[in-house]
């Protein structure tokens, strides 16, 4: 069932093979199930049922059985298929209008924050406020790029150039999202080399920079190198090779550049290189602000110092969300030694 659909609207589906397949192979077919109102599950009183889709089947699924009906492409084994949906969707996320939009109003706030010295431009506000809406806006930003990424970029050019020639009007749009896609990176890349300037000497009372930053960084590159990964798997699909090549994925110019250590230029496409980067960053931000407490606490014992100093730079790799993880394992492991 589509979430994105207007209720009680119509769908339409049709559907062609590439090739028609033997009198033995399995064919397509679309399974039909009657939910409740639309909202809530399967209704287990009324039994599913599947019906076969020859090539050039259309189907239709009007105003109100559609809403209380859910469907799915059986696949069969008659090789390639091709289907066209056409339906009324729900105006709000996944329009042009939605992301250009939020593109924008992301962009209208740019003066309030100073990336380059890491700092909020609200004099009225807290330092504690300050560093928290800098965190905000660092995730609001990676949040953005992994959907302009994932949502809008690599779904149009997965669908190679015959599918980009019957559909000029996107071609405007998917400028506009590459350029903004490129110009957020940039800004990422830009607070990477500000972070790696502070982990020399940790927080100051004239930045707003503190260790959840890193930690912002760390998590959204693991979400989407994780993404990224599965796309990677996606355009190793064998279907590909069946397709004629203008119908084949093709490059995307700011996603699919050959990946480079990372340079004073760019941020590289290997987002595990950044990861370990950020990683030993974080680590040195940390130890900056307890070095000069472990000095002290530690100056007459040399090798209680070299051994605290070990533990904590190990654990300060980590992001607050995984130490918080790694206490939770421990406590689970010394009930059932306990038990």
């Amino acid at each position: 069932r589509d979430s994105g659909l207007k209720d009680f609207s119509s769908i339409a589906v049709y559907q062609k093979q590439k090739s028609q397949g033997s009198n033995t192979s399995k064919p397509f077919g679309v399974a039909l199930r009657a939910m409740d109102g639309g909202a809530g599950g399967p209704l287990p009183s009324v039994p599913a049922l599947m019906a076969p889709l020859p090539s050039g089947s259309l189907y239709y699924m009007l105003d109100d059985f559609n809403h209380n009906h859910e469907h799915a492409v059986i696949a069969g084994d008659d090789g390639v298929r091709y289907s066209s949906t056409h339906r009324v969707a729900r105006e709000g996320q996944g329009t042009w209008q939605y992301i250009r939009d939020k593109i924008q109003n992301f962009q209208s706030t740019e003066s309030m924050f100073d990336w380059s010295v890491g700092k909020v431009n609200d004099p009225t506000l807290s330092p504690k406020k300050r560093k928290q809406k800098l965190v905000s806006r660092l995730r609001n930003q990676e949040a953005l790029l992994s959907e302009i990424e994932f949502e809008w970029l690599r779904q149009w050019f997965v669908q190679g150039h015959k599918h980009a020639k019957l559909h000029p009007y996107w071609h405007d749009p998917i400028k506009v999202l590459i350029k903004s896609f490129c110009a957020l990176e940039e800004t990422t890349f830009q607070i990477i080399k500000l972070l790696k300037e502070a982990s020399k000497r940790g927080e100051t009372e004239t930045e707003d920079l503190c260790e959840t930053l890193f930690d912002v960084l760390i998590e959204s590159f693991t979400e989407r190198n994780n993404k990224r990964k599965e796309w990677a798997r996606r355009y190793k699909d064998p279907i590909f090779r069946d397709l004629a090549e203008n119908e084949r994925p093709f490059a995307c110019p700011c996603l699919d550049r050959v990946a480079k250590k990372e340079s004073d230029d760019f941020l590289s496409p290997d987002l595990e290189l950044s990861i370990r980067v950020l990683r030993e960053l974080r680590s040195a931000f940390v130890s900056s602000d307890e070095q000069g407490e472990g000095m002290d606490d530690a100056k007459d014992d040399k090798s209680k110092l070299k051994k605290d100093k070990k533990k904590k730079t190990k654990k300060s790799t980590l992001t607050n969300k995984e130490k918080k993880k790694v206490a939770s394992n421990w406590n689970a492991i010394k009930s059932k030694i306990s038990g």
